[in-house]
């Protein structure tokens, strides 16, 4: 088998947005693939043909997006295909082609002067679409001269991962008439929307009123486009409401179900339960109190899609469930897998005899799968990407699930290194997922595989606070650094049980997000590790509650309600930058310098801490980059990343290179 490279990532094709035709007897989706040398990604839409098997590519310009079925044989997306099709950078504007499946070129259709991040069909010419909107823009462009010199900040969050400050922009929600060219906007200026669904005549959507700090609770609501009112389904005072479906019941009416968080007794990171909203009252549906919309972490998605749908009276969505991402559905009061998945459903939509999915299993790439409601049965249907790991070696994810000494199964994997000889020894590294409330599948993960082809043990696991086994499992309050801490060190303990070819002296560990807070909390409570790699870290609950976009909330919630006003020493004592000075392993930092969920000066000041007191230390900045870097970053700087880590890994671990 050859070697798998850290620049095969350039081979991938990302799939996203699966959507079914009117009559369920195509579907498309939107591929996505690594353009090297513009150190972006293409992007093209496919079809797939239920009556006829064929899955092929449908466009070829390298840039559609925001696809969706005009009717069964006509598909609307968006594109830059002419120098016209672009927006100003006071202006900006989203232009719209139709293709026909019959045959023929892509016309241009209509542009609509917003950025349109989502677009839904009303009727004939007749859309919903949602765009952000920046209050603080001067209305004439002759006002704007210097509008981009300074920033006026009244509101939290005052900047958002990747979008620089964001006081006073809203996510909108507009009605678009292509006879007429005309935009008309459906929510008030301050209202922030986070979703919505066309039923009929209407249109549902959820979101909150603010003006000064965003609330912690949303709403769902119901706008007729032919009175032109609103109507409130599930008021903003007392749950949030996540993901939502909707569906006409009769002639005049319609059901409404969403996913809804109490927050009573697990606070803002409770998993949410399903209620329904019809005949003007809503009811709990099912008690859930798992995922709902989430599904195991991977680096091989890029592109959102479905997640919650109605069909035929039910709710199905997708749910991380242990270590699958299901797709679920909720019947007679009950919520259940409606098959069993091996591996995670990432988006999908209802076709005709079943539903088709974005879907990752074990040891491949994303492809189409068809789900038969008659036959029970999964198959594959596409084979985009069958070409990209062939002949390559990927290394299977050997379950290493073991009982910790609390007395909780906990879920592990080892991957074994290329050409692995268990009379030899092998360095290892510990790679751990962010959230918290984030699970590990057996699925194919780049970066760990990577890892495994450079002659590493590669060892990951779901510890408590993850996704995946409901509430008392994921509830990290007041808790980070303690019990999940444990799991990873016993965990470690295990595999080497397991595996007495791994060097106990040679074992890395790495992390983002929450994982990278993991990271510099075990490199100041523990020399076990020779080497280790933070990622898009944060290191200090004191300073984190101003400076990251979610410090207000998240990191209030996971310290039980404490503020740096109410509880300043407990929260430096649970801050991995208060134990720098206990520090002994080399520490490589990776941070963006667009990544405000967990801000620059988090990462830097566990590397400063640590370089003062003569700690081996690398800090790695990426321009332009935000939180998401291992998963959509530009491709050039995803493979930069990986070469600095497999880098710093090379010189502690196997004493290979120079930290220069």
């Amino acid at each position: 088998m050859e070697k798998l490279k850290i620049d095969d990532l350039m081979n991938y094709k990302f799939l996203s947005g699966i959507t079914a035709s009117p009559a369920g007897k195509k579907a498309a989706f939107v591929g996505k693939k690594a353009n090297e040398k513009k150190n972006s990604y293409d992007s093209w839409v496919y079809i797939v043909d239920f009556c006829t098997e064929e899955v092929r590519k449908l466009t070829s310009f390298g840039a559609e997006k925001n696809l969706l079925f005009d009717d069964e044989d006509t598909i609307l997306f968006s594109s830059v295909r002419t120098h016209e099709d672009k927006g100003g950078s006071f202006k900006e504007k989203t232009v719209f082609y139709r293709l026909s499946l019959k045959g023929g070129e892509a016309e241009r259709a209509f542009e609509i002067p917003y950025a349109v991040e989502e677009i839904r069909k009303l009727s004939e010419g007749t859309y919903a679409f949602s765009a952000t909107v920046d209050l603080n823009k001067p209305e004439k462009e002759e006002d704007a001269k210097d509008y981009n010199d300074y920033h006026i900040l009244e509101e939290l969050p005052y900047w958002a991962n990747g979008a620089y400050f964001v006081s006073r922009f809203r996510n909108t929600l507009f009605l678009f008439d292509e006879k007429t060219a005309s935009c008309e906007r459906v929510t008030e200026p301050f209202f922030a929307m986070d979703g919505f669904r066309v039923c009929g005549e209407n249109i549902v959507y959820s979101g909150s009123f603010y003006d000064r700090v965003i609330s912690k609770t949303s709403g769902l609501y119901c706008f007729d486009t032919k009175t032109k009112e609103t109507t409130v389904l599930q008021a903003a005072d007392s749950m949030r409401v996540g993901l939502f479906g909707c569906e006409k019941d009769g002639a005049d009416s319609m059901k409404v179900f969403f996913a809804g968080n109490t927050m009573e007794k697990y606070g803002s990171g409770q998993y949410p339960d399903i209620y329904v909203w019809e005949k003007g009252a809503v009811t709990k549906a099912a008690v859930y109190g798992n995922s709902i919309g989430s599904v195991p972490t991977g680096d091989i998605s890029l592109g959102g899609g479905q997640k919650f749908m109605v069909l035929g009276g039910k709710p199905y969505f997708t749910s991380c469930l242990r270590t699958k991402g299901e797709l679920c559905v909720m019947e007679n009061g009950q919520a259940a897998p409606l098959f069993d998945f091996d591996g995670s459903v990432d988006c999908f939509d209802a076709v005709e005899g079943g539903f088709v999915m974005v879907g990752r299993t074990p040891g491949k790439l994303q492809e189409i799968y068809f789900y038969n409601t008659e036959t029970k049965e999964c198959r594959q249907v596409s084979a985009v990407n069958e070409d990209a790991l062939k002949d390559k070696y990927v290394g299977e994810l050997h379950y290493a699930g073991f009982t910790d000494s609390d007395g909780v199964d906990i879920d592990g994997w080892v991957i074994l290194p290329k050409d692995y000889d268990p009379e030899k020894k092998y360095p290892a590294v510990l790679d751990m997922h962010g959230g918290p409330r984030v699970a590990f599948g057996n699925t194919f993960f780049h970066e760990m595989q990577v890892f495994a082809n450079e002659g590493y043990f590669v060892m990951l696991c779901n510890p408590r606070g993850g996704d995946g086994r409901g509430n008392a499992f994921a509830d990290l309050r007041e808790k980070y650094g303690t019990i999940d801490f444990k799991d990873f060190m016993e965990f470690v303990d295990h595999v080497c049980s397991l595996y007495p070819a791994v060097d106990e002296t040679k074992i890395g560990v790495t992390g983002g997000s929450y994982g990278g807070w993991m990271t510099n909390w075990m490199i100041g409570h523990t020399d076990r590790f020779a080497a280790a790699v933070s990622q898009r870290s944060f290191s200090n609950w004191l300073s984190d509650f101003g400076c990251s976009e979610i410090g207000f909330s998240f990191d209030v919630n996971e310290n039980g309600g404490k503020t740096p006003w109410t509880a300043p020493k407990e929260l430096w004592e649970r801050s991995p930058v208060a134990y720098a000075d206990r520090v002994k392993t080399p520490t490589m930092f990776i941070h963006s310098l667009k990544d405000y969920n967990c801000p620059l000066s988090e990462g830097m000041q566990m590397f400063a801490a640590i370089k003062y007191h003569g700690v081996p230390s690398k800090a790695v900045l990426f321009e332009g980059e935000n939180h998401e870097l291992s998963r959509s970053g530009k491709p050039r700087h995803r493979v930069r990343r990986l070469q600095e880590m497999k880098g710093w890994f090379d010189l502690y671990l196997k004493g290979e290179g120079s930290e220069c």
